[in-house]
């Protein structure tokens, strides 16, 4: 029960992590950084004015799309009149990000009708896009549903090992060794991760660089998550390994001699 528990959990963590990568704001996040990014659109930036200042000049609809972008950003007649500069630029990037976060990397050619997306998965640019891919809404919903069916799951499983432990020291021993044993391996392959984007990052092109640089950081958040859950249960571990330790050398009563048989 207790090897179940420890698999149960490692799969947790694992999944709470991912629901974490996904969620709405660390989400918005990485999109608004890997807009920036893959349009350098610092460069950009003044071609899209001119372009919205030359169509200022003729009728306009209600709505306008940022020129010269491969997202479909949609301007009011107002805001495509009076947007420049910084605001400009934060505005396509919040609305960038959020197209993204909820209907995923497809959006990267939807300003385009004719354009079609073909990219090797096994390349650089296909593993990037798997990866971005995975913070979008529908993907942070399934990381929860999986969460919670795991959650229960590793419940049952602890309720189970403590009812079968009777010392209330060893509960605690037991708990937190397959907490620890769970998360410590968690930890191990995101530092991994993590390493092998830095490693990967010196000896790629600035573009390149700076995408990794999201993946960079991104891995501090499960990093984080799993230092934490394996010192929880190392501690918790201790506590009980302690608990026992005292009672092992805490002075017996007496048993009474049984009176002598007449």
């Amino acid at each position: 029960m207790a090897a179940l528990l420890a698999v149960t959990l490692v799969a947790l963590f694992v999944v709470l992590a991912g629901a974490q990568l996904t969620s709405e704001d660390a989400g918005l996040r990485v999109h608004r950084r890997s807009v920036a990014t893959l349009t350098d659109i610092d460069a950009t930036l003044p071609g899209i004015e001119a372009a919205l200042d030359a169509a200022a000049e003729e009728p306009q609809a209600a709505t306008v799309q940022v020129p010269a972008f491969p997202i479909p950003v949609q301007l009011s007649a107002e805001e495509a009149a009076t947007l420049r500069g910084p605001a400009l630029r934060e505005h396509i990037l919040d609305e960038s990000a959020a197209l993204l976060y909820e209907d995923g990397m497809a959006e990267w050619a939807a300003a385009d009708p004719d354009s079609i997306q073909r990219i090797d998965r096994a390349s650089t640019a296909g593993i990037m896009k798997t990866g971005l891919g995975m913070a979008r809404d529908s993907r942070h919903a399934l990381f929860l549903a999986g969460a919670a069916i795991l959650g229960i799951i590793a419940l049952l499983l602890a309720i189970g090992m403590t009812i079968a432990i009777r010392d209330w020291n060893m509960r605690l021993v037991a708990l937190g060794s397959v907490v620890f044993a769970a998360a410590l391996p968690c930890l191990a392959a995101a530092i991994a991760v993590r390493f092998g984007f830095k490693t990967a990052q010196t000896e790629a092109d600035p573009f390149v660089e700076a995408l990794l640089d999201l993946g960079i950081d991104a891995m501090w958040v499960p990093i984080r998550d799993y230092l934490v859950l394996s010192s929880l249960g190392f501690v918790i571990a201790g506590f009980g390994a302690l608990g026992a330790w005292l009672q092992a050398r805490a002075p017996r009563r007496a048993v009474p001699a049984a009176p002598p048989a007449e």
